[in-house]
């Protein structure tokens, strides 16, 4: 039986196909192959697990400046080029967090850039936002989470959470009579709740869209339901809170009320385990995605939270990361990963399987 290698902790480890096809096979015989679009320029489009193995993860391209949105221009932008000169390229400088709306509009947080980052794919239009009320401004956000027409945005410097409308006007801001360091945030299903992971309490606070205060869930420990030093969260269609309890290295799950279910994951270098969970993210078919940042990879869980398969290492090619940060997965079943120190937003999409 052919295995499959993959890097952990400086050598090879093996996850067998037949885990990989049972975990992330799709149902519905018959159904064709996506074609996702290209993204950028890039030529090379690899896809994991590698031949003569049957790919689940196509890399699609990668954004790092609006430039790679390969808007064409008309002879009237042009003429005006020629006359006034080129105005200021979007660029990334340490892209954090990545959230992608319904139309196609990719938004970035960029915590060293001090703003977030809009990049229309559909229509491939770019902008940038960063102003507050009263002449203030972003200074490190780290987290994205969108509901409606709003963009929830944690900002770690000014220990709050900004709310924007997706046009990219502010609109209010709260959290700060209580927040240390927030870092991840998600909205709950039906915008029941609002949640904000806050690293410095080693908790995750929960508050409804207008940012009154609901409950807080956990505290510093190591025990089911606490924390040490949470970062990302996510949820899933069904409400299911998923936290990466970074330094207890696992991920821990909770209903929608707040209650643990499960949780995952330990310190190590072989399949399943984590040096430094950072994001997670869930697909449609319950799979549950973990990049860390010193594998520089991305794991892949069942709803179990055991390991299916992993791509990535480091590097800067196609497919490598260096401190990968936040992870999305869109309706359209792409992978989005926020590639931090490449400074980069790298798309992915989940293939279906067209063998069963």
């Amino acid at each position: 039986m052919i295995r499959t290698a993959r890097r952990f902790g400086g050598r090879h480890c093996w996850v067998w196909p037949w885990v990989l096809a049972a975990g992330l096979a799709i149902s519905g015989a018959g159904c064709a192959p996506q074609s996702p679009d290209r993204i950028g320029t890039a030529q090379a489009q690899p896809v994991w697990p590698e031949p003569p193995e049957q790919a689940r993860i196509m890399y699609l391209g990668q954004v790092l400046t609006e430039k790679d949105l390969q808007k064409g221009k008309s002879w009237l932008q042009g003429l005006g080029e020629l006359v006034f000169g080129k105005g200021a390229v979007g660029v990334l400088v340490c892209p954090y967090a990545v959230a992608v709306d319904g139309t196609g509009v990719m938004f970035v947080a960029d915590s060293a850039g001090a703003a977030v980052h809009m990049f229309n794919l559909s229509n491939r239009d770019y902008r940038q936002f960063s102003q507050l009320a009263d002449g203030q401004m972003l200074q490190k956000p780290v987290g994205l989470a969108l509901y409606a027409d709003r963009l929830y945005v944690t900002d770690s410097g000014l220990r709050q959470i900004c709310v924007f409308h997706k046009d990219g006007t502010f609109l209010f801001a709260f959290g700060s009579e209580r927040l240390q360091r927030p870092s991840g945030i998600a909205c709950g299903p039906g915008g029941s709740v609002v949640y904000v992971a806050d690293t410095a309490a080693h908790t995750v606070y929960a508050y409804d869209l207008n940012g009154r205060f609901l409950r807080q869930l956990g505290g510093r420990g190591l025990n089911p339901g606490q924390f040490n030093f949470p970062t990302h969260l996510c949820v899933d269609a069904a409400g299911q809170l998923y936290i990466s309890d970074t330094l207890n290295y696992r991920i821990q799950v909770f209903t929608p009320e707040g209650m643990f279910l499960r949780m995952f994951g330990q310190q190590g270098d072989r399949p399943g385990n984590f040096a430094h969970p950072c994001a997670v993210a869930t697909d449609r078919h319950g799979n549950i995605y973990v990049t860390d940042r010193q594998f520089e990879n991305v794991q892949i869980f069942d709803s179990e939270g055991r390991i299916l398969m992993a791509f990535g290492h480091e590097g800067k090619g196609p497919g490598e990361f260096w401190l990968p940060g936040g992870i999305f997965i869109d309706a359209r079943s792409r992978i989005y990963v926020a590639d931090s120190f490449n400074k980069r937003i790298q798309i992915f999409a989940l293939l279906e399987d067209t063998q069963r």
